[in-house]
C-alpha cells in the first residue's frame, strides 16, 4: 500500500474540534486503501496546548500516530502583538503608513515594514509549536507518497506545506477572519501541490485573498456516514442524560467564540416568551460558563455513538457560530433526517441551508424565534429534515471524496517520480 501522512495539530477520539474530527475521518476511510500515519502534537486542549499524551508512536483505530513535542501556547498578551505586527496593525507601522511610508522611517525602525519573521513568530506564538515535526518531514519526505495537510491557521499546517510543498495536499479551512489577512499565509497557500476546498465559499474567498491561480485546486468537502434508516432510535440514550420530549442540540465547543452565548440567550428567551415545553442540549467541553437553567443540559464531551443518538433523535440542530469553513456537524445532521437553525451571517452556513432547504437561517431573536416554531411543527420538521438528508446523500459520499484523493495522490507521485 501507498503510504501517506496526515499531518494535523491534534488527533484523537477524545479531541473535539472540527478541523481535527475532519481529520480523523478522513485518515480512517483511507486507511483501507493506504498505509496512513498521522503526524500531530501531543496536545489535547487548543486554549493552552499543553502536552496530554505520550510523545512518540502510538495507535488509535487502527491508525498509525506518532506524536511530537509541542510548546505550550503562548500569553494572549504575546499572542495579539505578534497577531498585530504580523498584520501591520502596530503602532509603529500605523505612524509609517501615515507618514506615508518613507524610505527614511524604515531604515531608522525596521520593524515598521511586516517581514517573514513577522508571521514566523505568531505562528509559534498561535502554536501548537513543533520544530521536530518539521525536521521529520525534511527528513522522510521520500518515504510517503504525499502528505495530507490540514489546516492553514496552526503551525503544524502552515508550516509543513512550506516543508513539503511538492507532495502537499493542503485543507486550509480557511474563512473570513483577522488571522486570515496575515500577509505570510498569501505564501504559504501558494505553496501546496493541491488545495481541498471544503466549500465554494472557501474557495471563493481564498482566491480573492492568495495568489493561488497556478495551484490545483478543488472542492471535496467531506464524505459523511447517512444514519437515518441505518441506526435505531435508543431512548435510554437520552433518559441518561435527562432529555426528555422536544429538543435542539449544539455540538461542538461550549465557547462564545462559537456563539453559544447568543444561543443561550435566544434560548431562554424563547421559552420564557412562549411557555414550549423544550430542552436545550449543548455536547461538547465548556469554554465559557453555563448557567444553571431547568431547561438547558449539558454532556460534556461524549463518546460518538452517544452523540450519534442524541443528534438522531433531536428535533433540530443549532448552529450559532460565525466562523465556518464546512460545518461536518450541520452535514452529520442532515445524514440524521434533522433540520438545522444556523447562523445566517456565515455564509457557509446560508448556502447549505439555501441548497439543502434543509433548515433556517437566523440573524436576529426574531428569526430564531420563527425558526423554531416551525421546526416544533412535526409536518414542517420532517420535510426539511428529508430535503437535508437528500442533500447530503447525493453530495456527500465518500466514495466521491476518496476518489478525490487517489487522483491528487497518484498526481503527485507522478510528479516526484
Amino acid at each position: 500500500m501507498k503510504k501517506i501522512a496526515i499531518v494535523v495539530q491534534r488527533y484523537g477520539i477524545d479531541v473535539n474540534g472540527g478541523a481535527e474530527v475532519h481529520a480523523r475521518l478522513v485518515a480512517e476511510k483511507l486507511a483501507t486503501r493506504y498505509d496512513v500515519t498521522v503526524l500531530t502534537s501531543r496536545a489535547l486542549d487548543y486554549s493552552t496546548w499543553e502536552p496530554h499524551y505520550q510523545a512518540g508512536a502510538s495507535e488509535e483505530n487502527g491508525i498509525a500516530i506518532l506524536r511530537f513535542n509541542n510548546l505550550p501556547r503562548a500569553p494572549r498578551k504575546v499572542q495579539g502583538f505578534y497577531g498585530r505586527k504580523a498584520r501591520g496593525r502596530h503602532l509603529i507601522q500605523k505612524a509609517w503608513r501615515a507618514l506615508g511610508s518613507p524610505a527614511w522611517f524604515r531604515s531608522l525602525f525596521p520593524a515598521a515594514g511586516i517581514t517573514e519573521e513577522d508571521g514566523l513568530r505568531w505562528l509559534e506564538a498561535q502554536g501548537p509549536a513543533m520544530p521536530d515535526l518539521l525536521g521529520y518531514l525534511a527528513e522522510h519526505e521520500a518515504d510517503y507518497s504525499a502528505f495530507i495537510v490540514f489546516t492553514a491557521l496552526y503551525y503544524p499546517g502552515a508550516l509543513s506545506v512550506l516543508t513539503v510543498p511538492r507532495k502537499s495536499i493542503f485543507i486550509p479551512t480557511m474563512h473570513d477572519e483577522k488571522a486570515s489577512y496575515i500577509p505570510f499565509y498569501r505564501k504559504v497557500m501558494a505553496a501546496p501541490a493541491w488545495i481541498f476546498f471544503n466549500t465554494a465559499a472557501e474557495q471563493q474567498f481564498s482566491e480573492k485573498l492568495f495568489p493561488i491561480e497556478s495551484v490545483r485546486k478543488r472542492i471535496v468537502g467531506v464524505g459523511i456516514d447517512l444514519l437515518r434508516g441505518q441506526l435505531a432510535p435508543d431512548p435510554a440514550a437520552l433518559s441518561r442524560f435527562g432529555i426528555s420530549g422536544d429538543y435542539i442540540v449544539y455540538v461542538g465547543r461550549i465557547d462564545k467564540a462559537k456563539g453559544c452565548d447568543v444561543l443561550i440567550g435566544h434560548f431562554t428567551r424563547f421559552c420564557s416568551e412562549t411557555g414550549r415545553p423544550l430542552q436545550l442540549v449543548l455536547i461538547g467541553k465548556e469554554v465559557m460558563p453555563v448557567a444553571p437553567h431547568p431547561a438547558i443540559i449539558t454532556t460534556g464531551f461524549i463518546p460518538d455513538n452517544v452523540k450519534d443518538q442524541l443528534m438522531l433523535q433531536a428535533t433540530a440542530l443549532a448552529i450559532p457560530s460565525l466562523y465556518e469553513s464546512l460545518s461536518l456537524v450541520l452535514l452529520e445532521s442532515f445524514g440524521c433526517g434533522v433540520p438545522v437553525l444556523a447562523n445566517g451571517s456565515t455564509e457557509v452556513l446560508r448556502d447549505h441551508i439555501h441548497a439543502s432547504d434543509g433548515g433556517w437561517c437566523f440573524s436576529s431573536y426574531a428569526e430564531f424565534k420563527a425558526a423554531l416554531l416551525e421546526a416544533l411543527d412535526p409536518g414542517i420538521a420532517r420535510q426539511k429534515g428529508a430535503s437535508g438528508f437528500t442533500y447530503v446523500r447525493d453530495r456527500y459520499s465518500w466514495e466521491k471524496v476518496l476518489l478525490q484523493f487517489d487522483e491528487a495522490v497518484a498526481a503527485i507521485e507522478s510528479e516526484n517520480a
